[in-house]
């Protein structure tokens, strides 16, 4: 398999993963990630679709990152952009339909929902950020604020510091802040690297030619 492919398979893999880990989060009622959790909280308040949001959202912050960090679009920012949220709609219908509704399942249940999507997350957003051929305008962020720092604030940092935002914009419009919500803002930028470095990063090279 040669290089190029495998970048297709990895972005496009990726982003279903994504899709797919943020709606088990939803499932688990414990929170989802802070983007999600912001977009939630908002797209609730103002009675829109998740996915029609977040598609908006995107769109606006597509904008800024086209004129701070061009470099970071690619086919994958506009998978991520129109797929992502309605993956994660898609998710939740079904898995309501094989889980039953949320608040009817068990704690046991929802805490290892919850322990597979946070892990998920952080594994996908590395796979197709890995893949180098555009990430989310959300995930570009940190890439940019390291860009623009000289590398002063390292991509883990500015992940956190854009995370811990979007929570409380998420809470300020009532989306559930809970435990992975928490988790998530302060351990995904980390896992997403260690992932990138321990996994990614060695895939590409040993699998790519």
């Amino acid at each position: 398999m040669n290089t190029k492919t495998m970048k297709i398979i990895m972005m496009l893999l990726g982003n279903l993963l994504l899709g797919i880990a943020v709606a088990i989060l939803r499932m688990s009622r414990f929170g989802t990630d802070p983007f999600t959790c912001m977009n939630l909280g908002v797209s609730g308040f103002l009675n829109i679709s998740f996915g029609t949001y977040q598609l908006l959202v995107n769109i606006i912050l597509f904008i800024f990152v086209l004129w701070k960090g061009r470099s970071c679009i690619g086919a994958g920012t506009i998978v991520n952009m129109a797929g992502i949220g309605y993956i994660a709609d898609f998710g939740v219908f079904v898995l309501t339909k094989c889980l039953g509704q949320p608040e009817m399942l068990s704690m046991q249940i929802r805490i290892l929902l919850m322990i597979f999507a946070v892990t998920m997350c952080s594994f996908a957003a590395a796979m197709y950020m890995e893949a180098d051929m555009g990430i989310a305008p959300y995930d570009a962020f940190g890439v940019i604020i390291e860009k623009i720092s000289n590398r002063k604030i390292p991509f883990k940092v500015a992940r956190v510091l854009t995370d811990v935002i979007c929570v409380a914009i998420g809470f300020l419009f009532g989306s559930i802040v809970g435990v992975a919500t928490v988790i998530t803002a302060f351990c995904m930028g980390p896992l997403i690297e260690v992932f990138r470095v321990q996994c990614m990063e060695k895939l590409v090279i040993k699998y790519g030619n």
